[in-house]
């Protein structure tokens, strides 16, 4: 994980919390978020816009606490809150000219959701922290079927030069059973509902 020793990527949290603003069992354990654990703002079922306006105080409270904090692709509303990092997929790498995205990451860091090889694929050049999905069963997508050992393995290696988190099902116990030199830390939501 030879990233870490970089002066860019210093003081980035071991722990993520995926906060939906939407699910109000997520809103209760908001604010009990500490500034030693990162927060990746996510959505399903609202426009874009909708979603930006709606994380509107929680990232003020993130600012105002010094919580670091990554949100869905957007140049302006990135600029607009001061995101610690902005979360990139394949299809805002094809919206983007390389040179906008180059500029971009001297501001922001680029963070994405990998779950297979060919979004490793299109995602590595892009990117500088990677969360691997789903590592474990999870009760928040029981329909996902996690990694296998030797793809993980593969893509821990395949994303060495990376900051590497894994995702999904992830508890103290099984994130000691499968971490490993190249992995960093992880990201959770019902982890830190648990109250761990």
């Amino acid at each position: 994980m030879c990233n870490t020793k970089n002066k860019k990527f210093l003081d980035i949290p071991n722990k993520w919390f995926f906060f939906n603003p939407t699910v109000v069992s997520s809103k209760k354990i908001f604010y009990k978020i500490t500034n030693k654990i990162g927060v990746v703002f996510f959505f399903e079922n609202l426009t874009l816009d909708k979603f930006f306006k709606l994380i509107e105080p929680y990232v003020l409270w993130c600012n105002k606490n010094k919580i670091k904090f990554i949100i869905p692709y957007s140049v302006y509303w990135a600029n607009k809150y001061k995101a610690y990092g902005i979360l990139l997929d394949a299809k805002c790498r094809k919206k983007d000219k390389k040179k906008t995205l180059k500029f971009l990451r001297k501001k922001f860091f680029f963070a994405s959701k990998v779950h297979n090889v060919r979004e490793a694929m299109n995602i590595r050049d892009f990117t500088d922290l990677v969360f691997l999905t789903p590592v474990f069963k999870t009760r928040s997508y029981l329909n996902k079927i996690p990694l296998t050992k030797y793809i993980f393995i593969s893509l821990c290696f395949f994303f060495k030069e990376k900051v590497i988190f894994v995702l999904g099902g992830v508890n103290y116990k099984n994130f000691n059973f499968i971490k490993n030199s190249k992995v960093y830390g992880f990201g959770a939501i019902n982890f830190f509902k648990d109250g761990k």
